[in-house]
C-alpha cells in the first residue's frame, strides 16, 4: 500500500510556521559543502524559503509550478542564488525578484498532477562564478538511468511535523523504474512526463521545502538536471514512497520557448 498521497505535501508543510531548526539531514541525507550547487536557488518570500529552484540561465530559473502560487497572488518573490546556510547569510549570495513567469499551460495550479513545471525570469542577470553558475539542461526526450543527487533546505523530518535545516543538504537517490513507481502509486498522477527517484526500502528522500528543486546526474564534464521535485508522499523517505520529479527532457521545446524571452 503507498503511504498517503497529500495534496502538495512538499510545499503546504513549507509555508507553515517552522518548528524547529537542524543542521541535521535532509530525509537521510547530509549537509552539503559550502557551494556545491553554484545552481541551486531558494525561493523566497518575505526572507523565508518556501521552494527550491535551479539557474538554467542568468536571468532564468527552472522550477515547479506549484511553486507559483504567491506569485500568483500579486506577491514579490525574491530569487536566492549562492546562499548555503540560513543562518549566517552569504556575501556571495544574490538576489533577485521575479519579473515574469511561465506555468505550463496543461499544469492545473494547486493540484498534484502531470506538467508541474515553471520558469522564472528574474529582473536582471545574476553575476556567474564559482558561487553562482547554470546547470545543464538535458537533450529532447533523453531517458536517463542510474544515481542522482538532490539538493534543497526540505524538512529533515521523517514524520508529518517538518523540522527544517539552515543548510543546504543533499542526497543520492537512484532512478526508478517507471513501471514500478506506477505501481506503487497505484490511482496517482505518475505520468510519462515525470520522472521517479528512490527505493523501496526508503530512508532518503524529498520532503517539504524541496519542492522545485533539482535532481541532477553528475558526470565527469556537467551536471545535468534529470528532473524537478513535483510531489511525494507522507512520511518522507518512507519505504514504497518515491519522490516524482517533472521529467526535464520532456519539456525542453517548451523551457527553450521561455528562455527565448528576454524581454
Amino acid at each position: 500500500m503507498a503511504p498517503l498521497l497529500s495534496a502538495l505535501v512538499l510545499l503546504l508543510a513549507a509555508t507553515a510556521a517552522v518548528l524547529a531548526k537542524s543542521a541535521s539531514k535532509i530525509a537521510g541525507g547530509v549537509p552539503s559543502s559550502e557551494h556545491e550547487f553554484p545552481y541551486q536557488i531558494s525561493l523566497q518570500l518575505d526572507g523565508r524559503h518556501f521552494c527550491g529552484g535551479s539557474l538554467i540561465s542568468d536571468r532564468f530559473v527552472l522550477t515547479a509550478g506549484h511553486c507559483t502560487g504567491a506569485l500568483l497572488s500579486g506577491l514579490t518573490v525574491e530569487v536566492v542564488a549562492g546562499e548555503h546556510d540560513f543562518s549566517a547569510p552569504s556575501e556571495h549570495a544574490q538576489r533577485r525578484v521575479v519579473d515574469e513567469f511561465w506555468v505550463h499551460e496543461d499544469y492545473v495550479v494547486g493540484m498534484v498532477a502531470p506538467n508541474d513545471v515553471a520558469v522564472l525570469r528574474v529582473d536582471r542577470p545574476y553575476e556567474l562564478n564559482e558561487f553562482v553558475g547554470l546547470v545543464q539542461l538535458p537533450g529532447k526526450n533523453v531517458l536517463h538511468d542510474g544515481t542522482c543527487v538532490i539538493s534543497g533546505w526540505g524538512s529533515v523530518s521523517f514524520n508529518a511535523y517538518p523540522i527544517y535545516p539552515d543548510v543546504l543538504q543533499k542526497a543520492y537517490l537512484p532512478i526508478m523504474d517507471q513501471e514500478q513507481c506506477v505501481k506503487i502509486w497505484e490511482g496517482g498522477p505518475v505520468a510519462d512526463s515525470n520522472v521517479c527517484a528512490g527505493t523501496v526500502e526508503g530512508g532518503t528522500g524529498v520532503c517539504s521545502g524541496d519542492s522545485g528543486g533539482p535532481l541532477v546526474m553528475e558526470g565527469p564534464e556537467h551536471k545535468e538536471q534529470v528532473g524537478i521535485v513535483s510531489w511525494g508522499g507522507v512520511p518522507c523517505g518512507g519505504p514504497n514512497n518515491p519522490g516524482v520529479f517533472v521529467r526535464v527532457s520532456y519539456f525542453i521545446d517548451w523551457i527553450e520557448d521561455k528562455l527565448a524571452r528576454k524581454d
